[in-house]
């Protein structure tokens, strides 16, 4: 079975089709609740689509040039400029590689105008201000602010390299729901074109603001990360094409650390999604393959090296998990010693989350030789990994009380218990001699960053 899927990852590999990613999906669900309740600005994310199809927030609308707009659209409601930091980005002048074209960048101003209906905006915001106009490889984006006295509202577009300001209003979406307004603006896309992947990561705070990139960093064993950082030749503002998304990004405004995550907010991880019915063989293969990918993709977005991602196991999940679905982990350790573990499931098999969102992986971090995950779904509970050797686990709570235990086969095993009470994991071998014991931080604060946790302080 190990050869098989071995020799199928690599035949998976080409025909693999992004989809949104849901668990980023859900998160920034929560994170929209989050501002909402405190008041707060955060990072309005865009995730990516199999096609050039990008849109603020999670978008289940767009308006292109073939369907016309709704002759009854209700406008969605303009934010109020009620916080210091967004005043300043909706002052800030025109940014990008573009911003030099007066032309274009009057184009932009009266085609976006005149296109408010079918945008959702409403007609009484008459002033239009261009804050991004920007050209990398593969990929052009605008972002442009509808201003109405003390309200204002935002829309982004992104297309082709060289495209027109038709086709980037083609491309502009509008969000399932009003957006607060936020003084970072963040976000990313993933097409097809020509059956080649274009990429495109946006980042924008108001100028004046300093950005630092950073790729290369090296997870450790206790979880922690080392990096470096270098600044951007640019004024607030961070645009990448192909090839040039695997970053983590650090916007520093007045001296403070505003954002420090992922590059475009986490928006390019590219999932696989739910697969038609397959035989058993099948579906673990696609599963396997599914979490190498998608590791990959945790791994870029967050700037870490390591080599690419390997599966360690593959099997059914036990009885009690919904579904019994098909499981994978896969793995990739930093030179350092530090792993970044995933474990995905066949998401067909899961129950759906009150969002709608499928839950279908769950990260880790550890070491080669002991990695602990949450599952995914709703169910609560731990799966460990370790040598082959080990035949038995300890999961340990702060209080150092054992709060579940039990065999291990070929190394893994799956508990039945809320991953959060688990601060440490013992693994035994057949003598019941301890083989390894780990600190487990990534269980018991219910975290999903790896080894970095992700600033927000706008």
């Amino acid at each position: 079975m190990a050869d098989e899927i071995r020799q199928a990852l690599a035949r998976l590999a080409e025909p693999v089709v992004p989809r949104p990613d849901p668990y980023e999906r859900l998160l920034l669900r929560v994170r929209r609740r989050r501002r909402r309740r405190m008041a707060m600005a955060g990072v309005v994310g865009l995730m990516m689509a199999a096609t050039a199809l990008p849109s603020f927030g999670a978008v289940d609308r767009l308006t292109t040039a073939d369907e016309p707009s709704p002759a009854t659209a209700e406008y969605q409601p303009a934010s109020p400029i009620d916080e210091p930091m967004v005043q300043r980005l909706l002052d800030s002048p025109t940014r990008g590689n573009l911003a030099g074209d007066p032309t274009l960048v009057a184009s932009i101003e009266r085609e976006y105008r005149a296109a408010r209906a079918r945008l959702l905006v409403d007609p009484a915001l008459n002033e239009v201000r261009v804050l991004l106009a920007h050209e990398v490889p593969g990929a052009r984006t605008v972002v442009v602010a509808f201003l109405g006295g003390s309200h204002a509202l935002l829309r982004a577009g992104s297309g082709r390299a060289g495209a027109s300001v038709p086709e980037l209003l083609d491309q502009t979406g509008t969000p399932d729901e009003p957006q607060p307004l936020v003084p970072y603006v963040s976000f990313g896309r993933h097409s097809l074109v020509d059956g080649h992947g274009t990429d495109l990561a946006v980042g924008l705070a108001p100028a004046g603001c300093r950005v630092d990139t950073s790729v290369g960093g090296r997870l450790q064993p206790d979880g922690s990360v080392v990096r470096s950082w270098q600044p951007a030749s640019t004024d607030g503002f961070v645009v990448r094409g192909a090839g040039e998304t695997g970053e983590r990004w650090r916007f520093t405004c007045d001296g403070v650390v505003r954002y420090a995550g992922p590059a475009a907010g986490g928006a390019m991880v590219r999932a696989i999604g739910p697969t038609p019915a397959r035989s058993a063989v099948d579906l673990r293969m696609f599963t396997a393959s599914s979490a190498v990918q998608e590791l990959q993709g945790m791994l870029d977005r967050n700037g870490l090296t390591g080599p690419s991602p390997r599966v360690i196991w593959t099997g059914r999940l036990p009885d009690w998990v919904s579904g019994a679905p098909t499981a994978s982990l896969a793995i990739s350790c930093s030179a350092d010693g530090g792993c970044a573990a995933l474990l995905k499931t066949d998401a067909v098999r899961l129950l759906r989350t009150d969002s709608g969102t499928l839950i279908d992986y769950r990260t880790g971090i550890g070491t080669f030789d002991l990695v602990a995950v949450p599952l995914p779904g709703e169910a609560a509970g731990v799966l460990v990994s370790g040598p082959e050797s080990a035949v038995r686990a300890e999961l340990v709570d702060a209080g150092g009380t054992t709060v579940a235990e039990g065999p291990l086969t070929d190394g893994v095993g799956v508990f039945e218990i809320d991953h959060r009470k688990v601060s440490r994991v013992t693994i035994f071998d057949s003598e019941d001699s301890a083989l390894r014991t780990g600190a487990t931080p990534h269980l018991t604060a219910d975290v999903h960053d790896l080894g970095e946790p992700t600033v927000w302080a706008w």
